[in-house]
């Protein structure tokens, strides 16, 4: 038992540090984002606000510009990558991780996970939910509320549960 716990430590004390120290108000947005970085988290300069959650193993890499406003909840065991000046609106969930259909005794079976990849320029509004393995396009605009379970063309407004297209968008407006 002890060389369980032993091995859950590393994890244990990185889960505290980017989920308690890092998302408290306490702390400034430069200081958070060196902090994070510590973490192993592979970002360029962004803003992340107070009060984001992190959990799974998977690689974070954030470019330039990407912003998560307070709230978002990133479950990153597939992996995440955002794309230069991205933004995440206030309570948006990325889950990259679900389970196989199990048997009539247990129906989630076997974990899976999928990236998540969000393109350059894209505005995911206020509690909007990303499933695993979805690709969002550059230059897209997700409604809030929506939810993403399939890819996403570039320069297109997606609206609704589940997200649908309601309008395309030039690439320069």
């Amino acid at each position: 038992m002890f060389t369980v716990i032993g091995k859950m430590w590393p994890r244990l004390l990185r889960d505290h540090w980017v989920n308690s120290i890092c998302a408290s108000r306490l702390i400034p947005n430069q200081v958070r984002f060196a902090f994070l970085r510590m973490a192993g988290l592979r970002l360029r300069r962004s803003t992340i606000y107070q009060g984001v959650e992190w959990f799974g193993s998977g690689r974070v890499t954030f470019e330039r510009g990407v912003t998560l406003n307070r709230g978002v909840v990133v479950n990153h065991s597939g992996g995440l990558h955002m794309g230069e000046n991205s933004g995440l609106g206030p309570g948006t969930l990325i889950i990259t991780a679900t389970h196989e259909v199990g048997p009539a005794a247990k129906r989630w079976g076997r974990g899976t996970s999928s990236r998540v990849v969000i393109g350059r320029g894209v505005w995911v509004g206020a509690n909007v939910t990303i499933l695993p393995g979805v690709r969002i396009g550059d230059g897209c605009i997700i409604g809030a509320g929506a939810v993403v379970s399939r890819d996403c063309r570039p320069h297109t407004v997606y609206v609704g549960v589940p997200a649908r297209p309601v309008r395309e968008l030039g690439p320069t407006p």
